[in-house]
C-alpha cells in the first residue's frame, strides 16, 4: 500500500512505451504496431479539392546584346549522305587515285567528267559548263599529252578555249555546242552582233585571240562592231589591236571560283600539319562560300599544284604545297 502523502505509483510500461536504449530483442514483451487509420481518412475535406495549376511563365525572347547582330543559331547535326553523294565521293577518289591514261580519248573524257561537276543551275543556265585547263592535269598526269590533245580537239572544232580574265595563265575550256547557245546575251541589243560573230569569225577561226587586221579584212568587223562585242563580253582586250575570246557573264563564275578556292584552302590550312585525307575532306560540311562544289575545287587545287597528292594506307592525302 502506498504511504500517505507519497505520489501515486507509475503505471507499468506499455509495449509501445519502451525505453529508447532497449532493443526489441531484449524486451520480454511482444511488440505490436498499430498502423492506424489510412492516410485517406486523415485528409481534410478541403484537401480533396483539386489544386489549381500554377500559371505558365512567359519567357521573354532572347535579345542580341549588340544591335544589328543575329542570335546564335542552333548547331547543325551531321546528316547522313545520300546515295548520290556517296557515289560522287567514291568516283572522285577513284579518278584521283587512278587517273586517266594518256590515250586518244582521255582528255575528252576528262572534260566531260569535269563539265558534269559544273553547277549550271547556280547561274540559271546562262553559262556553258566551264572547265579550267589546269583541272585536266589532275585527271591526266601527262601534261604534254593534255596540251597535245586539247590542240587537236580545238582544231576539230569540238572545244573552245577562253580567257577568263582573272589570271593570264588560267584558261577555260567548253564544248563548242554549249558555248554557241549564249543564253546570257539573249534578248540584248547586241544579240544580233554576237550572232554574226558566232557565224563568221568564231566558226572559221578556232584560235584563242583575234587581231584587228583579221577582224576587219576577213570578217568585216569595224571598231564600233568590236566595241559592241567587248560590251557583250564575247571579247576582252588583250593589248592594242588584239582581243581574247571570252564568255559573256563569266564574272559571276570568277567571283564564286575565287571565294571557293580560298575557302577550301582554308579548310586544309586549319588541319593538323596542313594535310588532310581526301575522304575526310569530302565528309566535312563545305563552307557557304563553296558554291561550285568540293569536287570542282579539289580538281582545281590538284591541277594548279596548290596541294600535293600523297598516297597512304588510309587513302590519298592532300597536303599544302611547300608547307
Amino acid at each position: 500500500a502506498p504511504r500517505p502523502g507519497s505520489p501515486p505509483p507509475r503505471p507499468p510500461p506499455s509495449p509501445l512505451n519502451l525505453h529508447p536504449r532497449r532493443s526489441l530483442s531484449h524486451s520480454p514483451l511482444l511488440v505490436t504496431f498499430d498502423p492506424g487509420p489510412p492516410a485517406s481518412a486523415l485528409r481534410r475535406p478541403e484537401d480533396a479539392r483539386p489544386r489549381p495549376r500554377p500559371a505558365a511563365r512567359l519567357v521573354p525572347a532572347r535579345i542580341s546584346p549588340t544591335p544589328g547582330t543575329r542570335p546564335r543559331q542552333a548547331v547543325r547535326r551531321h546528316q547522313t549522305p545520300t546515295g548520290a553523294e556517296v557515289r560522287s565521293r567514291r568516283l572522285l577518289r577513284d579518278v584521283i587515285e587512278r587517273p586517266f591514261r594518256g590515250g586518244p580519248g582521255a582528255v575528252e573524257s576528262a572534260i566531260r567528267y569535269l563539265a558534269s561537276l559544273f553547277p549550271r543551275q547556280l547561274f540559271e543556265d546562262a553559262l556553258p559548263p566551264l572547265v579550267l585547263k589546269h583541272q585536266l592535269y589532275s585527271l591526266v598526269r601527262d601534261r604534254t599529252a593534255v596540251d597535245r590533245q586539247l590542240s587537236r580537239l580545238k582544231d576539230e572544232g569540238l572545244i573552245r578555249l577562253f580567257q577568263l580574265g582573272f589570271d593570264s595563265d588560267v584558261f577555260g575550256v567548253a564544248f563548242t555546242q554549249d558555248y554557241t547557245v549564249l543564253q546570257a546575251v539573249a534578248g540584248k541589243e547586241y544579240a544580233g552582233m554576237v550572232r554574226r560573230f558566232l557565224e563568221t569569225a568564231f566558226a572559221s577561226c578556232p584560235e584563242l585571240s583575234y587581231d584587228n587586221g583579221r577582224m576587219l579584212k576577213d570578217f568585216g568587223f569595224r571598231d564600233p562592231d568590236i566595241t559592241q562585242l567587248v560590251n557583250a563580253g564575247v571579247l576582252t582586250v588583250r593589248d592594242a589591236g588584239s582581243w581574247w575570246l571570252a564568255v559573256p557573264a563569266a564574272g559571276r563564275f570568277v567571283k564564286c571560283f575565287i571565294k571557293g578556292r580560298k575557302a577550301v584552302l582554308g579548310m586544309i590550312q586549319k588541319a593538323k600539319y596542313k594535310e588532310i585525307l581526301l575522304s575526310d575532306l569530302q565528309s566535312r560540311r563545305a563552307p557557304s562560300a563553296v558554291k561550285l562544289g568540293l569536287p570542282y575545287h579539289i580538281h582545281d587545287l590538284i591541277g594548279a599544284q596548290l596541294v600535293d597528292c600523297i598516297p597512304s594506307t588510309s587513302g590519298t592525302l592532300l597536303r599544302l604545297a611547300n608547307s
